[in-house]
């Protein structure tokens, strides 16, 4: 009884130890993702990052209350700290302006955000 027991083990731990080794397709993990910055312009590109990632705090309602009085609602007003620097300096994490978006751990946008960011603002900062 006991030896039949002890052999059980041993084969539920057998068949364990086969089935747990998996080795995952780095391509279906981590599936490569290209960053089109190609003509970008407010419109079309950069207000949808600026609503997603910055209005919660820096829209025309919030931007007084929580958001330091920097208000990124609408081209002219991001075009202000587009011409001053300070758009790219906080995303960018430079040290030259305030890091953002806030977070407790210091995040950055998204790398693709950042580029598409920063080629518009490289190309002119257009509207459309």
């Amino acid at each position: 009884m006991k030896t039949s027991i002890t052999l059980a083990i041993v084969a539920f731990c057998a068949i364990l130890s086969t089935t747990g080794c998996y080795y995952d397709v780095e391509e279906e993990l981590y599936p490569v993702t290209t960053c089109d910055t190609v003509d970008m312009s407010f419109d079309t590109d950069i207000v949808a990052i600026l609503q997603r990632e910055c209005l919660a705090c820096h829209s025309n309602a919030a931007h007084q209350s929580i958001g330091g009085g920097v208000n990124l609602d609408g081209y002219d007003n991001v075009k202000t700290y587009v011409d001053n620097g300070k758009l790219l300096s906080s995303i960018t994490h430079d040290g030259n302006a305030s890091f953002m978006p806030k977070s407790a751990n210091n995040r950055k946008l998204a790398k693709c955000e950042i580029d598409k960011i920063t080629v518009w603002i490289n190309d002119g900062a257009r509207k459309r």
